[in-house]
């Protein structure tokens, strides 16, 4: 099994995406204007985490004799474990440390947990150059550095949601959108320190020089004061009467588990396709390597682009509503792959795909924050994201499982599923006392007044 390297990038999965500085900026400058050192430092912290992983997995072990640069050397090829396992584990790991990270930042605060999540990472990375054996890589690179990942995800998208209560669809699309700017400066970053002083010294060298950035870039997490609201907004009725629900209050609700089956079968139905883009590309639409490397490569541009749009179009149309929307389009873009012979409807159904798996990463985020409140967002959203870290295996194993036709078959009825259940949830309600809402409504006109 071939070590991703930057040489066949292209054809990996699209864990890492990229997406353009400058549009981003121009799209969203309405929504960044008044908070732009904050939403920055939101952009910032997702930029680095998702860089961090890809780097590591394209220079952990690979076969013997291997062009690793040594790593190959030290971590003789098991059968059952190429890189491609140990990106998983750190994929399920991000999704499950996103719940102690959320749980712990809502009692502590944003800052405190970004920077533990910034030592868990760097830790994880500076430790695995030292591994010997894959044991020693599941705990430092799997363990150490996803729970580290998922505890600095969280915090961005919890700060944001409380300062943008106005716009949260478009500024948690922001948030995860920013994931993939930190390819564009830090790739040939990495690239350079590797080819220069080899992997295992990058590895120390960037855990090292990660963990400064992250914590630095943690003195700007900050949450609003309490009962903040933008200037000149003017909550409507629901807002004003905000309910926040615990997490074993949320856990009692049916619309959790309606969101949260909706964000795992969805987000493996975007994840099946995304990750076998390349070969599919070459089997059924006669693309050559360099044709599917080209589409592939593009891909980040319309799931970073797929996540602002998705995310701004829910301040406007509805969170469930547009989950609903963007989930039919990919069941209907997954039902086409079986008809298509040619490279230009292969390429306007991958991205159309890519685009709505953006849609999934961007507004679940503010639909959790809309029907269970930013109090206790943190732990809320870390328990909602969870259902992702068992979507990427389930999207993966869906695409390698089954023949392609049924995989894109299956891929779709996942899709639809999320669509019927968007159709069908209600919003959670909570009781108030007369006392409660009374002082909730003169906290909100107070401030707005």
């Amino acid at each position: 099994v071939p070590t991703l390297s930057s040489r066949n990038r292209c054809d990996a999965p699209l864990w890492g995406e990229r997406i353009s500085c400058s549009r981003f900026r121009r799209s969203f400058n309405d929504v960044t204007k008044n908070h732009e050192p904050l939403v920055h430092r939101c952009r910032y912290h997702a930029d680095h985490s998702l860089y961090r992983r890809r780097l590591r997995l394209e220079y952990i072990p690979g076969p013997p004799g291997g062009n690793s640069g040594g790593a190959s050397e030290r971590f003789p090829r098991i059968p059952g474990h190429p890189p491609q396992f140990f990106f998983s584990l750190i994929i399920f790991f991000f999704a499950v440390g996103a719940i102690p990270g959320g749980i712990i930042q809502d009692r502590i605060g944003p800052k405190k947990v970004t920077i533990i999540g910034g030592a868990l990472l760097g830790l994880g990375l500076f430790l695995s150059s030292f591994a010997t054996n894959v044991v020693h890589l599941y705990i430092f690179y799997g363990v150490f550095s996803g729970l580290g990942i998922g505890f600095a995800y969280i915090t961005p998208l919890a700060t944001c949601n409380k300062w943008f209560p106005d716009k949260r669809g478009a500024i948690s699309g922001v948030a995860v959108a920013g994931m993939g700017l930190g390819t564009i400066v830090f790739s040939p970053i990495g690239q350079l320190l590797i080819e220069n002083i080899g992997p295992l010294t990058a590895m120390r060298v960037l855990g090292i020089v990660f963990f400064i950035l992250v914590t630095i870039g943690a003195q700007w997490m900050v949450l609003p004061p309490e009962g903040y609201s933008p200037a000149g907004w003017k909550p409507s009725e629901k807002q004003k009467r905000e309910v926040h629900f615990s997490k074993k209050e949320m856990l009692k609700t049916p619309a959790f588990y309606k969101i949260w089956i909706s964000f795992l079968v969805g987000t493996a139905s975007g994840l099946m396709m995304i990750g076998i883009a390349s070969p599919v590309g070459q089997k059924i639409a006669g693309l050559s390597v360099a044709e599917a490397a080209a589409i592939v490569g593009m891909l980040g541009l319309f799931n970073g682009g797929g996540r602002v749009l998705w995310g701004a179009a829910s301040d406007k149309i509805g969170r469930t509503r547009t989950i609903a929307l963007f989930s039919l389009l990919t069941a209907g873009a997954m039902l086409t792959f079986n008809f298509i012979a040619t490279s230009v409807p292969f390429a306007v159904s991958l991205f159309i795909v890519t685009a709505c798996f953006g849609g999934f990463m961007a507004v679940f985020p503010s639909l959790t924050a809309d029907f269970y409140g930013t109090k206790y967002y943190g732990g809320n959203y870390g328990i909602v994201y969870l259902a992702y870290g068992f979507g990427a295996p389930l999207g993966g194993w869906i695409g390698s499982a089954f023949p392609l036709s049924i995989a894109f078959n299956i891929a779709a009825v996942c899709a639809f599923i999320s669509f019927i259940l968007m159709l069908t949830i209600k919003a959670p309600e909570k009781k108030m006392s007369p006392e409660a809402v009374a002082e909730q409504e003169a906290a909100v006109s107070g401030i707005s007044g």
